[in-house]
């Protein structure tokens, strides 16, 4: 999972109107990595070999996420589209 995380990361330097990501890790092996985008807030986390995304609203913060995925393609084509 870790290398994912860091696959996730890389990809996500590549978008330059990302201001800033932060990695956090569990001791259940999750990992959530935030994003923040010009005003937007969002979550990605990964568990249990499946990948959550969220935009976070500030009044509506939860560890379940929006959208889940079984695939790393499925997941990375969402991001892309909530990214732009």
């Amino acid at each position: 999972m870790k290398e994912i995380v860091e696959k996730i990361i890389e990809e996500l330097k590549l978008n330059t109107k990302i201001q800033k990501t932060d990695v956090h890790t569990f001791d259940s092996g999750a990992y959530m990595i935030d994003i923040w985008k010009d005003d937007k807030f969002y979550c990605i986390q990964l568990f249990d070999n499946k990948f959550g995304l969220s935009e976070v609203d500030k009044y509506d913060f939860s560890t379940i996420p929006d959208f889940t995925y079984e695939t790393y393609d499925e997941f990375k084509f969402n991001l892309n589209n909530m990214l732009q």
